[in-house]
């Protein structure tokens, strides 16, 4: 029932050099990891409160304990990669390591196909990650995705099994239809969450063409502007002193003698 998953690898290769391409990238994605595991294990332990089926409740609270580990060996992964990363993510982690109800919101039977599903991706994804790190001699990060991933078919088989249960038991339909809707809700998940990434991304491209294309555009006009106001002055201070001329030679004329008969009597 992971045919689904078959086509994740290939687009999680391609990104996944960029994604996790420096110490800093990398302890932030596992920490991003271990606040995605610590949330499962609070909504698998609620589950295993909720149920009414003794099986199903040791399975989930067995499940529960898996992702609470993981997120411990991811979050001192991230430390021991990087430490600084590592704290400065920590609100992030507060942030999305919380419980979401799903067992409630769902259903039992809702629930576990969500849970068959997400544990087939993450699967998945290990697996590259896994053989991402041993390529490029990061054996102790290899291992971690290892070790987890065998957790995760674990995972995928009980739930499987639980939904194959359910089908031998004529709910085959309920079933499909419960793996269609999760599958439509993830893909619609992953959309907003790349929406929100272009947007980012198109946001810095917006800031940096305003800063390249309009700051330039402002400094010419104010130096342009600045251009102008000197020359004011300078036709200014040119009519001025024009002025002061004009009016000392006023001021000649008038203390100079007009005539000869104003010479003669000066002397």
């Amino acid at each position: 029932m992971i045919e689904h998953t078959q086509r994740l690898p290939f687009v999680m290769r391609a990104t996944t050099p960029i994604a996790w391409r420096n110490d800093r990238a990398i302890a932030t994605k596992l920490m991003g990891f271990a606040a995605t595991e610590l949330g499962s294990s609070l909504d698998m332990l609620r589950a295993a409160e909720r149920t009414d089926d003794a099986r199903l409740r040791r399975l989930y609270f067995r499940h529960g304990l898996d992702e609470a580990r993981h997120a411990q060996r991811f979050r001192d992964a991230a430390k021991r990669v990087h430490p600084e990363a590592a704290e400065q993510t920590r609100a992030h982690e507060k942030l999305h390591a919380r419980r979401m109800d799903l067992h409630e919101q769902l259903g039992e039977l809702p629930f576990v196909a969500f849970v068959h599903s997400a544990e087939a991706r993450a699967k998945a994804q290990f697996e590259v990650l896994e053989a991402h790190f041993a390529s490029h001699d990061r054996a102790e990060l290899a291992t971690l995705f290892r070790e987890i991933g065998k957790d995760e078919q674990r995972h995928v088989a009980y739930s499987g099994a639980i939904l194959d249960g359910w089908r031998a038991a004529g709910r085959g339909a309920e079933v499909d239809r419960a793996l269609r809707q999760v599958r439509l809700r993830a893909a619609w998940q992953g959309w907003r969450r790349a929406g929100r990434r272009i947007g980012d991304v198109m946001v810095r491209v917006l800031l940096i063409l305003l800063f390249v294309a309009v700051l330039p555009l402002f400094a010419l006009i104010q130096r342009c502007a600045r251009r102008r106001d000197e020359i004011g002055w300078r036709h200014s201070g040119t009519q001025s002193f024009g002025s002061q001329s004009l009016g000392s030679q006023s001021l000649g004329s008038q203390s100079s003698p007009s005539s000869l008969d104003e010479l003669r009597r000066q002397s």
